[in-house]
């Protein structure tokens, strides 16, 4: 057997043992990876919108194209650090705290929310 025949049998036998393993390991951490993948596609999009390569990213973040690889896979756990300096090269916004009495509402989509105060005041018109 040649060596690459080899090598092919011993990652088609890897694979197929660390299946089960590799299910239990995306059900465990399924709510970040979601979340994950969800920023690797705006910053995708960001490349897009300005044109750029994964490459000129890594140049602008000072890492490497390699690690910006693994960004736009969507199973990167960031660090806030990371998510930050994404953020200032590509002049994006990926988190968003809200504050308590703040909400959601996509872009394109009309909701109307009023207060007990702002309908109390429109009584007394």
């Amino acid at each position: 057997m040649t060596a690459t025949k080899k090598s092919i049998k011993d990652i088609s036998v890897q694979s197929h043992e660390n299946w089960m393993e590799d299910v239990a390991w995306r059900k465990a951490n399924k709510a970040w990876l979601r979340k994950s993948a969800a920023i690797a596609l705006r910053i995708l999009d960001a490349l897009d919108e300005l044109n750029w390569k994964k490459t000129k990213l890594a140049q602008e973040m000072g890492v490497s194209p390699q690690q910006v690889s693994k960004y736009v896979k969507g199973e990167e756990n960031f660090k806030l650090e990371t998510l930050c300096n994404l953020e200032k090269v590509l002049g994006i916004e990926l988190v968003t705290i809200l504050q308590s009495d703040e909400e959601v509402v996509q872009k394109g989509t009309l909701k109307n929310v009023e207060s007990s105060e702002k309908v109390g005041n429109m009584s007394n018109l």
